[in-house]
């Protein structure tokens, strides 16, 4: 097996033998045998003009003597990189991830971006967090040592934080968060379109670990930098994740105006999916408010399970279903919520996720309504035990106190007791200290 040509020499030694030229045939009258001949030992980098000549000679092109790259080859993988960029958008993206996979290890370093770029959304869409955040990592790294990158370095940290929340890393999404805006600040963007966005993905990250005091401080600045000099889209970001603080401070009201407003603004800016996760956080808050708008919240949930499905992304489709099933049984169908939720979590099995915590409690609540009080109290249960363990405080101290409801009249007092007693830690209420005395109260 012949070894690659690697330099320009070699190619151009390659090219003319397969030709059946000598060194001489190849000279011609415009340059002579000893000239190609130390060009083919890479002992000499000819003019450009000679290179042009040369390449004419032997039927190639420039490009490929000096760089090895074929156009026309490089074109089919470009074209081949479109096609995936398509079935991607098609909702295949099992497919695509076929065609990428391959085309991330390209030699030609723009393409090799694009293509990580879409393997990136394709991971995502199929639920493989992992992979995505690994591909995203590459991509930031490439983009600060100043090559070039399909979307902008801000997209890019933006992006990083979102999914590491989604995978319930709610620390480390903060941490580098908080990273890129000083980063960001640094550079004189603060009040930029990117810089309110990020601030808003962080907001989210705050609300998801439950620290409401710091996402509510947060989300207050934000929207005052985006009321004062944000975009529409901008603006919509700062109200939709501010909208989630003020519901779990006990203000579903003022949730669904500011996410409202979120959904006008962003109505023609953003894009379809976004929207449709937009219109799946009004329905969220629709069936929280009171009373619950059970005919309005299926309306949104049905137009965005109608993208999700188009798109067949796994993580939109389960938090999408996993409201549709709390729909049900708000509405006195808990067999149909039970299935419901159970398809939920089927499409996150392989993933590490606060959605699979939040579907496998819709589904104790459904089997509990259902009259399987035992089997719902322990979906319930590990349910709260894996929204703990994954960070979700505020949801898993919620989920331990709706437990303990739940466990009185069905169980000893001991299971009463210890649930309420890791609501109030999940809620960060610290154990009293024992007086000097060794008692814990007075007598």
């Amino acid at each position: 097996m012949s070894t690659p040509a690697t330099t320009l020499g070699q190619r151009l030694r390659a090219l003319r033998a397969a030709r059946g030229l000598s060194q001489a045939d190849l000279a011609g009258a415009a340059v002579s045998a000893s000239y190609v001949s130390l060009i083919e030992s890479d002992r000499r980098s000819p003019e450009p003009k000679v290179v042009e000549l040369l390449a004419e000679r032997l039927g190639t092109t420039v490009d490929y003597l000096l760089t090895g790259r074929d156009r026309g080859e490089l074109s089919e993988r470009r074209l081949r990189l479109r096609f995936a960029e398509l079935e991607l958008a098609d909702g295949r993206a099992a497919d695509a991830r076929e065609r990428l996979v391959e085309l991330a290890r390209d030699a030609d370093p723009e393409l090799r971006t694009e293509a990580l770029w879409a393997l990136v959304r394709v991971h995502e869409a199929l639920g493989e967090l992992d992979s995505a955040l690994d591909g995203l990592e590459r991509l930031i790294g490439a983009a600060r040592r100043g090559e070039a990158v399909p979307i902008g370095l801000l997209p890019l940290l933006m992006r990083r934080c979102r999914l590491l929340s989604e995978a319930g890393d709610f620390g480390r999404s903060i941490d580098l968060g908080e990273q890129a805006l000083e980063e960001v600040r640094g550079l004189g963007l603060e009040g930029s379109d990117d810089e309110i966005r990020l601030a808003s993905t962080l907001v989210a990250s705050y609300w998801g670990r439950g620290d409401l005091v710091t996402a509510q401080r947060l989300a207050t600045r934000v929207v005052e930098r985006a009321e004062r000099n944000g975009s529409a889209r901008a603006r919509g970001s700062a109200y939709w994740n501010a909208g989630l603080v003020a519901e779990a401070r006990g203000d579903v009201v003022l949730a669904l105006g500011l996410v409202e407003k979120a959904l006008v603004l962003m109505a023609g800016e953003d894009t379809e999916r976004n929207l449709a996760r937009l219109r799946m956080t009004l329905a969220w808050l629709l069936l929280r408010a009171e009373p619950v708008d059970l005919a309005r919240a299926g309306h949104q949930l049905d137009e965005a399970y109608a993208v999700f499905t188009r798109k067949a992304n796994a993580g939109d489709l389960a938090s999408c279903e996993t409201e549709i099933a709390r729909l049900h049984l708000l509405s006195g169908r808990p067999a149909e919520a039970a299935d419901v939720a159970e398809r939920a979590m089927g499409r996150l099995s392989a993933r590490r996720s606060v959605e699979h915590g939040r579907a496998r409690w819709v589904l104790g609540l459904a089997l509990a309504a259902d009259g399987r009080a035992a089997d719902g109290l322990a979906e319930c249960r590990t349910a709260a035990e894996e929204l703990q363990a994954l960070g979700a405080l505020l949801e898993a101290a919620q989920a331990w106190r709706e437990i303990a409801e739940l466990s009185i009249g069905h169980g000893p007092a001991e299971s009463v007791f210890e649930a309420f007693r890791k609501a109030v830690d999940c809620a960060g209420v610290k154990a009293p200290l024992p007086l000097p005395n060794g008692r814990q109260t007075a007598g």
